[in-house]
């Protein structure tokens, strides 16, 4: 890898880092200024704020028809969100000795979670890159999120409004610097796939995956470090469907074409289902029955998650 090409990689992600966060403020803070509610900020703008950067390397990638490449930042996401990041914050969390709880409002997102992982893996199993996959993707969402208003299940957490001034400029500045980094994380990429020769779907499970995901383990982190594990859960669920139901959808959007071995990717959608039903099946046993974070499980999640970068680069 070439100066250049590190440098496309490590200023995007950097850039990734600061500018997801800001979307993510400013995005909140210019809804509560407008008159949004707390359900459609917290279940609609924060989880598709978190989303920003998959979607916006995603669809860099598609118009370059690198599908194939997308498939892998979506499997790639969903498989780091829950095996490192949840794994992480298992593992402050135990070492803290500090608890683990779930609250019983979290149980149908759990199956929500479970039903768009294998949406996702039906759809690749047909046909990710047509537009009718995509039109049910999107179905698949706007289903969700009625879902989740007609039964109060998203984030209700209450926001404060701010006095600072020209947020919907900083709102723009904000997204504008993502998309910034999204180009230079892609670039970086295509610039790996050319003089490298290794396949789309390894970079895109890795390079964009990682690189992008970075938002949600920093995220994470922190609040694992506050004691505020629901919160990490909730972002990583919302995340997830978000990266399933609206990303995937964009080769097909944009009309993307490649050669395409469903076979291949079996193990990983493997790996993603196994990780998605640990996850889930752990916050579902921790409801109302809090027990110190589990080491096992973290352990578990990161050997999946190593595993899965084996099969992506075989």
């Amino acid at each position: 890898m070439n100066i250049l090409t590190f440098l496309y990689i490590t200023a995007g992600i950097g850039l990734v880092w600061i500018s997801a966060q800001n979307l993510e403020k400013y995005s909140v803070l210019t809804a509560v200024r407008y008159g949004l509610s707390p359900f459609l900020i917290g279940s609609t703008v924060i989880a598709f704020g978190t989303s920003a950067p998959e979607m916006l390397t995603s669809l860099f990638a598609a118009f370059e028809n690198k599908a194939v490449m997308v498939v892998g930042n979506v499997i790639g996401s969903n498989v780091a969100n829950i095996a490192l990041v949840f794994g992480l914050t298992l593992g402050v969390l135990f070492f803290k000795k500090e608890d683990f709880s779930s609250k019983p409002e979290i149980s149908l997102n759990l199956i929500i979670l479970i039903f768009s992982t294998l949406l996702v893996w039906v759809v690749i199993a047909l046909n990710p890159f047509n537009i009718y996959s995509s039109i049910v993707l999107l179905l698949a969402l706007l289903l969700v999120i009625f879902t989740w208003y007609k039964t109060n299940t998203g984030n209700e957490t209450q926001f404060e409004e701010s006095d600072e001034k020209y947020l919907f400029l900083k709102l723009l500045a904000s997204l504008a610097s993502l998309v910034f980094a999204a180009w230079l994380i892609t670039k970086g990429a295509f610039n790996i796939l050319e003089t490298m020769g290794i396949g789309e779907l390894f970079i895109g499970f890795t390079v964009l995956a990682i690189g992008t995901s970075l938002p949600e383990i920093a995220a994470a982190l922190a609040l694992a470090a506050k004691g505020r594990n629901e919160a990490v859960a909730g972002t990583l669920i919302g995340s997830n469907i978000f990266n399933g139901l609206l990303v995937l959808a964009i080769p097909g959007i944009v009309g993307s074409t490649a050669l395409f071995n469903y076979y291949q990717w079996v193990p990983l959608l493997t790996v993603l289902l196994f990780v998605t039903v640990i996850f889930c099946l752990y916050l579902f046993l921790r409801i109302q029955n809090p027990k110190r974070a589990s080491l096992g499980i973290c352990i578990l999640l990161f050997i999946s998650y190593f595993l899965s970068l084996s099969l992506a680069y075989s």
